[in-house]
């Protein structure tokens, strides 16, 4: 249940898309939370969110099965360096394209946390956000903002946890990301079978 970072584009509200006087929470939609939190972007506006730029797309942004082969090139090899819990295991995703995930290996009861999530540390005003940062998570502060990012991109900073994938919909959601003090962890929403 790693997360995602949207291309560029979608972090931009389009112009006249926000009236005045109205509040964040009125203008970001359940479709629109939905879509973002379940990786699919959807026409939630009436309209295309951000066109396609295929086209134009810039090696930065551009993210072929080459190039996310080649950021997973070696990493069975060093999956023997991992330390895993001894409910869990390191296998093929059932989702298609993704690499290797974490399934259970005996029940998980619901509330049961795992981590903390472990990577680099990172300054907002360091975050890439032309590049796929889908390995990183945010940390906030007590009043909302960020703090600073955690950043699980490096190999040497990988953990288990970086195998764990989102759930493409809600049905298969099992966990949720949480933030105890400022260290973040998965914690399992319902029992997880093997």
């Amino acid at each position: 249940m790693m997360g995602s970072v949207l291309p560029a584009e979608a972090l931009v509200l389009k112009t006249g898309l926000k009236a005045p006087g109205l509040a964040l929470a009125e203008v970001i939609t359940s479709d629109i939370l939905h879509s973002f939190l379940y990786g699919r972007w959807r026409n939630v506006l009436g309209e295309q969110l951000f066109e396609d730029k295929s086209h134009h797309a810039s090696p930065k942004t551009a993210f072929t099965a080459e190039v996310l082969a080649q950021s997973f090139s070696g990493e069975v090899q060093k999956l023997s360096s991992l330390v895993l819990p001894a409910e869990v295991i390191i296998a093929q995703s059932s989702i298609p394209g993704e690499g290797l995930g974490i399934f259970s290996k005996t029940w998980i009861k619901a509330g049961t946390e795992m981590g903390p999530f472990t990577g680099r540390v990172i300054a907002p005003e360091h975050v890439d956000i032309c590049k796929n940062n889908n390995l990183m998570w945010e940390v906030f502060n007590e009043d909302g903002t960020v703090r600073y990012f955690i950043d699980a991109s490096q190999e040497d900073h990988r953990s288990w946890m970086t195998y764990i994938k989102c759930a493409r919909n809600e049905q298969e959601q099992n966990l949720e990301v949480v933030q105890i003090g400022t260290s973040i962890f998965y914690k399992a929403i319902e029992i997880t079978v093997p």
